[in-house]
């Protein structure tokens, strides 16, 4: 089991991104704004106001509607290079990252011929702002030409099952507030972005950091982001540390979340609620400490008049070590739920949606609270059906000795 590494590319994006250079000098005039990531993924021509286009080597997930023209890289560099091939006996991973803005990719390719995709800040959040580090959303660039490519499903997590890509997690929505005015959340995107990069990786391991700054009640707080891949598997560990460097006590409220769109991009139908022992087919909590894990089964969920005529993909969210959520809950709207009990089904065409948060917790000065989750793909057990967690056994004495090693 290996990582092949894109980094070796190098020189190839290079020349790709010479060709990005001479076309901008060539179309230049006031009417033409250039971008540049510094990712050198290709060539891509967007709509901006009437009569202005811009020019940028990436396309973000959320701009493919402003898009005109599109020359990938990816095509162009595998024909600088020759053709590859790879070992098909045994998993193994590519990965691309860019340090100096916290984006990239890590794809996983298995034997059989599936393959598992995570995407993090490859996409334009809800205010249009770019995010940068360990947030789970986005997509690879695309050729409107290729069919393959063009598929939503294949965004933020998705799992390509040798035929087609079925979307397993989007967009993450995650924030963090002060402990005095939840209300006034924190979006990624706002975060002040400190550095990230690689900081260990093995023929098994892959694990990817970044770190970020907020104020909290006057008080400064570090969220340092640790994200780990290991061979043969589909799912990341996500470790989540905050840290008051303040000189003063300050708290926290903190949400991870998501309306996953299991199945589907773009659909919330056939998704049902699934925990350790039932379906969850209707709003409601969970118990976070007699459950440790749940997720979203395309399924279908009769309370919502749905038959089971859907894909029986699944997604799980485990939380692991002793911080466990103060709150959990499944719902048709973010932020609001009804009780169990009061039978209301999880039936919104496209908002079914699965939160965590944490808080109010209070962080006395130099002191840390350390998050622990596990965000992937669901087993499926070969009698049923039914989904089932895969292993995710975390090694945090691993974890503590990389918190020392910086970014």
């Amino acid at each position: 089991m290996v990582f092949r590494v894109l980094s070796s590319l190098v020189s190839s994006r290079l020349r790709v991104a010479g060709i990005l250079v001479l076309l901008a000098l060539a179309v230049l005039s006031s009417v033409v704004r250039v971008h540049l990531y510094g990712h050198f993924e290709g060539i891509y021509v967007l709509k901006t106001r009437p009569g202005w286009v811009e020019i940028t080597d990436d396309l973000i997930f959320g701009d493919e509607g402003r898009l005109l023209f599109a020359l990938p890289a990816e095509p162009i560099i595998r024909f600088l290079r020759g053709d590859v091939s790879h070992a098909k006996d045994a998993p193994y991973r590519e990965y691309e990252w860019f340090r100096s803005d916290g984006s990239g990719f890590v794809r996983a390719y298995f034997p059989d011929g599936t393959e598992f995709l995570t995407c993090m800040s490859r996409f334009l959040d809800s205010g249009g702002n770019v995010t940068k580090g360990l947030f789970v959303g986005g997509a690879l660039p695309f050729d409107l030409k290729d069919s393959r490519r063009i598929s939503q499903n294949e965004s933020g997590m998705a799992f390509f099952d040798g035929n087609r890509w079925n979307h397993l997690w989007c967009n993450v929505n995650e924030s963090i507030s002060s402990w005095k005015h939840p209300e006034a959340a924190l979006p990624p995107s706002s975060w002040r972005f400190l550095g990230s990069g690689v900081v260990k990786e093995t023929g098994d391991e892959l694990v990817i950091a970044s770190s970020h700054e907020v104020v909290l009640d006057g008080e400064p707080v570090r969220i340092d982001r640790h994200a780990f891949f290991k061979s043969g598997t589909r799912y990341v560990a996500l470790a989540i540390r905050i840290t008051n460097t303040g000189k003063s006590p300050t708290g926290f409220f903190y949400v991870y979340g998501d309306e996953p769109w299991v199945g589907e991009y773009g659909s919330s139908a056939g998704n049902v609620g699934w925990v350790r022992d039932r379906l969850v087919p209707y709003e409601g909590t969970i118990d976070t400490r007699a459950y440790r894990w749940a997720g979203y089964f395309h399924y279908g969920n009769e309370a919502a008049g749905e038959s089971h005529a859907y894909s029986g993909f699944a997604n799980f969210i485990e939380w692991q070590g002793s911080l466990c959520p103060d709150l959990a809950y499944f719902s048709n709207r973010i932020g609001f739920f009804a009780r169990e009990k009061d039978r209301v089904p999880l039936a919104d065409a496209n908002n079914r949606v699965l939160f965590l948060q944490w808080g109010p917790r209070l962080l006395n000065p130099g002191q840390s609270e350390t998050i622990i989750l596990s965000i992937g793909m669901a087993d499926r057990d070969p009698r049923t059906g039914f989904p089932v967690k895969p292993d995710t056994t975390f090694d945090a004495a691993g974890y503590a000795s990389l918190l020392a090693t910086g970014i």
